[in-house]
């Protein structure tokens, strides 16, 4: 599980982030991680650039959180963990609506509580609920749609951790 501590070790390391190292971080991430980028790109294409941009810049935090945090190298996610994560997270999201409107709280909370990532997944949440730089707020429909991937995002990585199927450079 990755801590309290190395999500706001990212976050403080971001944003002391000049542009030219965000671009950097940017192209060092679509290297390491291609699969998961197009992943991002093609889940989010008809969507609208605010929805695209905010699932690849979360996607790179969670990227860069769990490099934070891990020992060793993240290894390269292939299109078959994101299949099992793009699974699990429609399990996840099921098991959620499921439940009625008075059940909804208690259900998202128990389910964030027993997620394998509590703290990347508050990140998100408290992400999306922040205005875009621009001052916009997204729809709840965008703000699910960006919620989804990124979530599918972090269950890759946790699949890929477990030792599914792991390609290395």
């Amino acid at each position: 599980m990755i801590s309290v501590d190395s999500v706001e070790k990212a976050c403080s390391e971001v944003g002391d982030y000049s542009d030219e190292k965000m671009v950097d971080e940017f192209d060092r991430f679509f290297r390491a991680q291609p699969a998961i980028c197009d992943f991002v790109v093609e889940l989010t294409h008809e969507s609208g650039l605010k929805v695209q941009e905010l699932s690849l810049f979360l996607a790179y935090m969670i990227f860069k959180t769990i490099e934070t945090h891990a020992v060793d190298p993240v290894i390269k996610v292939t299109p078959e963990i994101i299949e099992a994560g793009y699974r699990d997270t429609e399990s996840w999201m099921e098991r959620l609506s499921a439940a009625d409107g008075t059940e909804l709280q208690a259900s998202i909370a128990t389910n964030l509580q027993a997620d394998a990532e509590p703290y990347l997944l508050q990140y998100v949440i408290s992400e999306l609920n922040e205005p875009m730089e621009d001052g916009t707020q997204l729809n709840d429909e965008e703000k699910g749609e960006v919620f989804f991937v990124v979530k599918t995002v972090i269950e890759s990585f946790n699949n890929q951790s477990k030792g599914r199927i792991i390609e290395s450079e």
